[in-house]
């Protein structure tokens, strides 16, 4: 196992209440999120460490509210542009 650095963007819209999502590496729930700055539109960074065994993983955004959209961008592991689903060899 080994630890990889994974970064997501994660674009946020609404209009009276901000959304909230979960985000997960493979099935493991990492954390779950309000956006709470004020505005209505805005984007973060996730910056995300986990250790993997070598395979196949996958990146998730989940929205989980009811209002307003979430959208994830620029994905990102070890550094280097990826797609949500990627393959860790070490």
């Amino acid at each position: 196992m080994k630890e990889h650095s994974i970064t997501v963007d994660v674009y946020c819209h609404w209009s009276e209440k901000p959304p909230v999502y979960r985000v997960y590496v493979d099935n493991d729930l990492l954390t779950e999120r309000e956006f709470i700055w004020p505005g209505s539109e805005i984007f973060l960074r996730e910056n995300i460490l986990v250790n993997l065994e070598p395979g196949t993983h996958c990146v998730k955004i989940e929205k989980i509210s009811t209002h307003g959209t979430i959208t994830a961008k620029n994905v990102q592991v070890n550094g280097v542009a990826s797609t949500p689903e990627f393959i860790t060899t070490e």
